[in-house]
């Protein structure tokens, strides 16, 4: 009895540990991701925020990243 206990203690520290990583993960990709960060939703968007200056240089770069990619 005492086992079941302990593998089911166990059980439920790993469920919840894996769900506390997996949201942090999701919440990383959704900070780092800059279409969404600037609405963008077609090329003509992306034109437009590239021609902005308000935008900090690491997000500028991935968008260029983004744009020159799309044009190939």
């Amino acid at each position: 009895m005492t086992l079941i206990i302990i593998f089911l203690v166990i059980a439920a520290g790993l469920q919840v540990s894996i769900f506390l990583y997996s949201r942090n993960l999701k919440k990383k990709w959704k900070d780092d991701d800059v279409l969404s960060k600037y609405d963008i939703q077609s090329r003509s968007d992306l034109f437009a925020t590239l021609n902005r200056t308000d935008i900090p240089e690491e997000d500028m770069a991935k968008l260029n990243d983004l744009y020159h990619q799309e044009e190939q």
